[in-house]
């Protein structure tokens, strides 16, 4: 086992692109790009040794997304679902809540999220009658740095020149309410899930408490020690800076924006700052697991 890099999947979209960083599905497989494994798809290095990769707890379907998102425009009003609204919709993915580190914050510093205070699902469906949607949405200031939560069942929408590192659920189930009156590649309108979107929005308070997986911010300004949770695995994105990951005859360097996977079974590991003075910006992603 050693710290295990993969080569990013860029996906180039209507409003910029994703480079999906770490990825276990059948029509994105992560890659391997390091190591003796280089190569070598996600799913079968797992299948290798599912315990030592994964850990003990782990269930069937890996948990985690991890992606850089690069926005040159809006991106659609939308809402995921909770894992019981996929269930009852049949989908094949489970529900998706994320997690957004701001990179760049948007040009006017301004992210959508969630509704002004007053607007109830009656108010949300007859202003997308109207196509007044935009007066019912929440925005926020964000600058470098902001960690900001994103739960099922949260409207939001990335804005113009925003650049984030996104941790969510392995899921790819999106719900558009409102695209800004825009059209796809094939000079159609991009299509909407209204019904969708109003049935598995969150009025009001929504609970925020971390369901799926835990985000732990480390900042790191010499060598320190770790060792990997035989229970389940870890992802590192390295978000300020660059790091190194050591263990036996192994040395993995992480660049700003770049996600590393750190097996269950790999043991005590080193991450120290590239440059000796340097100071380093991590996310530790770690799935919750049901012991």
């Amino acid at each position: 086992m050693y710290p295990i890099l993969f080569k990013p999947i860029i996906k180039k979209m209507i409003w910029g692109s994703e480079s999906w960083e770490i990825t276990c599905r059948p029509n994105e497989m992560g890659i391997i790009e390091n190591g003796e494994y280089a190569g070598m798809a996600f799913a079968d290095f797992i299948a290798k040794d599912r315990a030592a990769v994964l850990g003990t707890h782990a269930g069937e379907k890996f948990p985690l997304l991890v992606k850089v998102i690069d926005a040159r425009d809006v991106l659609s009003v939308q809402v995921h679902p909770n894992d019981e609204y996929a269930r009852l919709k049949g989908e094949a993915d489970t529900g998706k809540s994320e997690l957004w580190y701001i990179l760049t914050p948007p040009t006017d510093g301004l992210l959508v999220v969630g509704l002004k205070e007053g607007v109830t699902r009656e108010v949300l469906a007859k202003a997308y009658e109207d196509g007044t949607v935009e007066q019912c949405l929440n925005r926020i200031k964000v600058s470098r740095g902001d960690i900001i939560n994103i739960p099922a069942g949260l409207i939001h929408a990335l804005t113009p020149g925003i650049r984030v590192a996104e941790i969510q659920q392995n899921s790819d189930i999106t719900y558009r309410l409102y695209d800004f009156g825009r059209v796809g590649a094939d000079g159609m309108p991009r299509p909407l899930h209204v019904s969708d979107a109003l049935a598995v929005t969150e009025f009001g308070k929504i609970n925020e408490a971390a369901e799926h997986f835990t985000v732990e911010k480390q900042t790191v300004t010499s060598q320190i020690t770790a060792t990997s949770n035989p229970q389940i695995f870890s992802v590192y994105t390295c978000v300020e800076g660059s790091a190194v990951f050591e263990v036996n005859s192994h040395t993995v360097t992480v660049e700003e924006a770049r996600s590393v996977f750190i097996p269950a079974r790999l043991g005590e590991y080193v991450i120290r700052p590239c440059d000796k003075g340097e100071s380093v910006v991590l996310l530790k992603s770690d799935p919750i697991v049901n012991l």
